[in-house]
């Protein structure tokens, strides 16, 4: 079939099709009151189901708008300028321009590059906790860009968590895909947050729903600061109507789980292309060779030269974009001498 990679869109980690039509049909529903506020019961019920899912209470829960407004949100309540605070290297781009505008130091915790994933040294991160202190510590587990799991484990965040007074912050955006989640431990613990959305496995990245989990008095603060009808009426009724019934994220998941494999096996096929194992719904690679000219609609380049990250996208969305890699391998000098093996499986 024809393949036009300039009408892809495999850049921004959203899934491929709409949610059910019965999430749809509630949005249209609610606008025929968009004169009206949202109602109080509406957020309530939104909290209720968002614990359900989670496996929280409800005085556990904050819901919110997209992550960067959210993460606004707990970084102005969690710390205060001039606090240190841990990021990984390479993470999530927009946690640290938002706290450098609130004004805290920064220190990098670089992930190592172990054959076809990205690990933490998490020996080493107590340590650099016990030593500096720092007041926040941010963790996107499963990692954005690398795709790799990070913590995993409870008991690797309870290690975390016990080393030091200040914050962690997990960021579960990707926890469908990976199967594994430390949410529960919201009850149990002072000083972790977990951070999820409703934009990737429930394939609502358009109505900007996402939710934090944290003790119920650091919600307490956090509500306090945010604006009174954060979300609109037809984001809730979405989201109230999807978390019903969360089945079909599940589903999601499992499609996107099976496509990565197969993507990743076909990506493996390039030479001068590695790509890494992914917990996500994008796989991230690394041209070894220089990177090659591709469609912008394609995929973004990375934290560091020759690294890009790609979607996952339809089947012939995914098999489009590596004929579209193919033939950016083909016309770059770099990669003229054999670009493609196996391309004939």
């Amino acid at each position: 079939m024809p393949c036009d990679p300039s009408k892809l869109r495999l850049y921004y980690n959203e899934f491929p099709q709409p949610p059910p039509k019965r999430v749809l049909d509630a949005a249209r529903k609610s606008v025929s009151r968009a004169n009206r506020y949202p109602p109080s019961e509406l957020a309530a019920l939104l909290k209720e189901l968002m614990a359900k899912y989670a496996g929280v209470s409800a005085e556990n829960v904050h819901a919110a708008s997209g992550g960067e407004y959210v993460f606004y949100e707990l970084f102005s309540r969690a710390v205060r300028p001039g606090d240190l605070v841990f990021l990984l290297e390479p993470t999530f781009s927009s946690y640290e321009p938002i706290l450098r505008a609130l004004g805290c130091t920064i220190e990098k915790v670089p992930l190592i590059e172990k054959g076809d994933m990205w690990s933490l040294e998490l020996d080493s991160l107590i340590d650099m906790i016990r030593r500096k202190k720092p007041k926040l510590l941010v963790v996107d587990d499963p990692n954005n860009p690398t795709g790799s799991p990070v913590l995993r484990t409870r008991e690797n965040v309870g290690r975390l968590l016990s080393s030091f007074d200040g914050y962690l912050l997990l960021d579960e955006a990707y926890t469908e895909y990976a199967g594994y989640s430390s949410a529960s431990l919201v009850s149990e613990v002072k000083n972790l947050v977990v951070f999820r959305t409703m934009s990737k496995a429930f394939a609502m990245a358009g109505m900007r729903v996402s939710f934090l989990l944290a003790p119920s008095g650091l919600i307490k603060n956090v509500e306090g600061f945010s604006p009174r009808f954060e979300l609109s009426r037809a984001s809730m009724a979405a989201a109230v109507e999807a978390l019903r019934d969360p089945s079909y994220a599940l589903k999601n998941a499992e499609y996107v789980i099976l496509e990565r494999e197969r993507l990743y096996g076909k990506l493996l096929r390039l030479n001068g292309v590695k790509p890494y194992k992914s917990s996500t719904n994008f796989i991230m690679m690394k041209f070894l060779r220089g990177m090659p000219k591709l469609p912008l609609t394609l995929m973004i380049p990375q934290f560091a030269p020759g690294f890009a990250r790609l979607s996952i996208g339809t089947r012939g969305d995914d098999d489009c974009a590596v004929r579209a890699l193919a033939d950016a391998l083909v016309q770059d000098h770099a990669y003229k001498a054999s670009p493609v093996k196996g391309e004939s499986e």
